[in-house]
């Protein structure tokens, strides 16, 4: 019995859902507007959790990268969804959940040509467990000071995702 194919939400210019499509097929040099999300996990002590992107993931691997990002499926709600790939990639529970940039959205092409074109609300959690990553989805992972994370982004954007280098900057305006 095989299981059922990951779809992502495919959205209009206003974020209005249009229909879905394959997660493994909508990522191309073509790649149409659909939704996802990015979450940034803080511990009791406010540090942010990082993470290096796996070797084996098809677009920015071995980047580091904001905690998790994920998309949400066709009728699944942010929120479960975020705790959907919490656990998935990282093996946390998360709580606390708000939103951070709500209306975020980015367009980026890969050294590869697959492009990342989505609207892409950016929220943060937070977590008590102890990560156990899931070495599909990450490589690595630190838990890091936010004004460090920041000042890291700025000194070398170029070992960081493009979508963390533009949450940052806007984070920061």
């Amino acid at each position: 019995m095989s299981a059922e194919p990951e779809l992502v939400i495919l959205v209009d210019e206003d974020g209005t859902p249009t229909g879905s499509f394959e997660k493994f097929a909508v990522h191309t040099a073509d790649t149409p507007l659909h939704l996802a999300f990015s979450c940034h996990v803080y511990n009791e002590a406010d540090q942010v959790l990082v993470t290096r992107r796996a070797l084996g993931k098809l677009t920015w691997p071995g980047v580091w990268t904001n905690s998790f990002c994920g998309h949400p499926a066709p009728g699944e709600s942010l929120q479960d969804a975020l705790a959907r790939r919490a656990q998935l990639e990282l093996g946390i529970t998360i709580s606390r959940v708000t939103p951070l940039l709500p209306d975020f959205r980015y367009r980026a092409v890969d050294a590869s040509g697959i492009v990342e074109n989505e609207i892409c609300p950016v929220f943060r959690a937070v977590t008590t467990d102890a990560v156990a990553a899931n070495p599909d989805e990450v490589a690595e992972w630190a838990w890091t000071d936010p004004k460090a994370l920041a000042k890291a982004v700025t000194a070398a954007p170029f070992a960081f995702s493009p979508w963390l280098v533009l949450q940052q900057a806007e984070l920061s305006a």
